[in-house]
This record gives C-alpha cells, structure tokens and sequence, in this order.
C-alpha cells in the first residue's frame, strides 16, 4: 500500500522531482506493484522541453504518467484574468467576432470560481484520451460520430459507452480535480499548459495536428483542451463546498466536461482557445458528440491523502510560450457569419472528412453555429 508515511516523494511533486534517480526508480517500482500486472513500466521520460523526469506506464490502453501528488490552485486566478484582458488589450483588434470570444469567457468566470487550494494524492492518467481503435476492443463495431472507423482518432462516447469501457477496463474517470492538475503540470496559476500567452492561427493549427508532441506538458498529458474530456464530477456552476482534497463532487444531473476546441467550428474567430484553458469547465451536456476519456488509475485510498502539503513550487518548463485555448461555447452564429472564411484545421490526413453536423452547445450566453464539420485528426 502507498502511503505518505513510506512513500512521501509520491504525494509531493517538488520532492519527487528533486529525489535521486535510485530514489525515483525504487518508487516507481512500488507504484508497478501496487497497479499489478496490467501496467508495465516503461522508464523514466521528460516532456515538454524540460529535464524533470516522469515515469511512465504501459497498459494495454496506452502509456500512462505517474502524477505525483501535491497542492494547487484550482480555479481561473486573479493572474489568468488579468492575462485575458491583457491580451484583448495589446490585440489591436476590434471586429465582433474578436470581441465576443472574450467577452462570453469573461462572462463565465464565475464557473471558474471561487479559487480554492486543493490537494491531489498521486495518480496514474492515460497521456492521451482513447481512441476509435482501442475503443473498438470493448465495444464491438464502435462507429464514432465525427470520425467513423479512423482507428487513430479521438473516440467520442455516449454515457452508456462509457460506462462500458470503464467496465472493460477496470479504470476509472479523472475528477475534476484531477485533470485540472494534470494539465497545469506544477505550473502556478498560469492561462494554459504551458503559459500565458494566448495561441495565434498558426499555433492553433499546429496544436490540432498534434504533431511531435506538441501538445504534451511537463506530465506527458496530451491534447489537453482538444476534446471534451468527462469527469466524475456532477457539474455545478461554481466551486463553493467543492471537496479540497482531489475527490470528485458528487451529486445528480449532469457532468463536468473539460475541454472540447477540436470540435468547435468554425477554426478561426470563433474563440476556441478558451476551451484550451486550464481552467475552462462546462457540462456534458454541450458535448453532444459525445465525450472523451482520458482513463484514470487511482493509487491511494482518499483518505491516505496528507493535509499539509509542501507549498506550492513551479516546475520549471523550460518553454514560457503559450499555446492554445479554447471553448466551443465561443461560437456564435452572428460573429461566425462575420468571420472570413478559412480552411479548417487538418489533424491527419488519414482522417476522413466529418458529417456537417451543427456546432457543440454551450452553456451560458452561447449561441450555435452554421453547419459544422469537426477538425480532422488521426
């Protein structure tokens, strides 16, 4: 059993990553053996530019990072939203469609608050969310409804397919707390996995191609804000009483989703790097596609999670250059009719051309968009 007592490298992430070698080796050893025989360990790798050392996993879902535990803020801070109204500001654009992307983000903060401190006890997180292919094991000829057959694509599910890939797997949802930490990866109160800086076209078109681990963080969590990943938490929209200790929020009605640019349309002027935000929330219910996974092996009993927790130091990444955000609730019929037209962003040439199908809803002051088609990826 992994515990603070014996293990406590595992349960603060500055201490994991100033461990020696040897230290990390034994660990990740400890955490093979409380997993089972399902994940095999993979070795020692570095993401996102940087020399911090995760381990990783093999299953027979994908590779898996070790996320070790530690305290953050969960929450769009006061830091991210001066970052949004400073990047309206040094713009220099004025057109509706620009203007409307940050004024229904501002308008949500809200569901991004209040700003709590939360503490995650260590985990293991599929590094990227499943895809058509994997999906096919558990659920025999799994059509997905943007991409089809397209094995290497991103699998969006309805709650009854879910249910039964969790079944199949014997792993579980992330909770919201969970995810949001992951995606951070050590970095304090920053807009986006890898910074601040809001993402321009190019960025964005090189973030949905995914390509050379673009999208990876410092944790090797990839994609993160490109589909609407689901929770185990039931959506509320605020965070007043939400648990501080990484469990899920439970309650009935529907779930929390994070994420979901990749299937907003169309890709430019529509706002959909509010939906890359670490921050950015909305419930399942504006996925109507379906929802991601990104599957989720537990290591420790809730209750096994310390109270005082080391405080909170950034990993150093190596790269202040921000990348994308996003939000399918920034497409607005009116401003998307403004828009110049544009290509939409290629994920793969592999991928097959989508259905139109109309833009995912929102919650909020959301509007649809015209008939859609989601970005191709392989």
């Amino acid at each position: 059993m992994l515990h603070v007592v014996t293990a406590p490298e595992l349960f603060d992430r500055v201490q994991w990553f100033a461990a020696s070698d040897g230290r990390r080796a034994e660990l990740a050893r400890l955490v093979g053996e409380a997993v089972g025989p399902g994940f095999q360990f993979a070795g020692f790798r570095t993401h996102a530019g940087t020399d911090l050392p995760i381990a990783v996993y093999e299953h027979l879902c994908g590779e898996f990072s070790l996320i070790p535990g530690g305290g953050f803020d969960m929450g769009l801070s006061p830091e991210e939203e001066r970052s949004i109204r400073r990047a309206r500001e040094v713009s220099g654009e004025d057109g509706d469609a620009f203007n409307q992307e940050f004024d229904l983000l501002l308008s949500e903060i809200g569901q991004m608050r209040p700003l709590h401190r939360v503490v995650v006890a260590p985990f293991l997180i599929a590094q990227r969310v499943l895809p058509v292919g994997l999906v096919q094991r558990w659920i025999d000829g799994f059509r997905d409804p943007l991409y089809g057959h397209v094995e290497a694509a991103a699998a969006h599910l309805s709650p009854a397919q879910i249910a039964a890939v969790l079944a199949g797997t014997g792993l579980r949802l992330p909770t919201e707390a969970e995810l949001e930490y992951a995606a951070r990866g050590g970095l304090h109160r920053c807009l986006l996995p890898t910074g601040d800086r809001i993402p321009d076209e190019n960025t964005l078109e090189a973030m949905i191609a995914d390509t050379d681990g673009a999208t990876s963080n410092v944790f090797g969590v990839h994609g993160y804000g490109l589909y609407p990943e689901l929770c185990e938490d039931a959506f509320r929209p605020h965070y007043k009483g939400a648990p501080d200790d990484g469990s899920a929020w439970r309650g009935r009605g529907n779930r929390v989703v994070r994420g979901g640019a990749a299937d907003c349309y169309p890709w430019q002027g529509c706002g959909e790097w509010n939906m890359l935000l670490c921050a950015f929330r909305m419930n399942d219910h504006a996925a109507e596609f379906g929802a991601a996974v990104r599957l989720v092996r537990g290591l420790v009993a809730q209750a096994d999670v310390p109270e005082d927790m080391a405080e909170e130091t950034e990993a150093k990444t190596g790269k202040d250059e921000g990348k994308k955000a996003g939000k399918v609730r920034a497409v607005k019929k009116a401003a998307a009719n403004k828009a110049p037209a544009k290509k939409a962003s290629k994920k793969a040439a592999a991928v097959k051309k989508a259905p139109a199908k109309k833009a995912s809803k929102k919650t909020g002051a959301a509007k649809k968009a015209p008939a859609k088609k989601a970005a191709k990826r392989a």
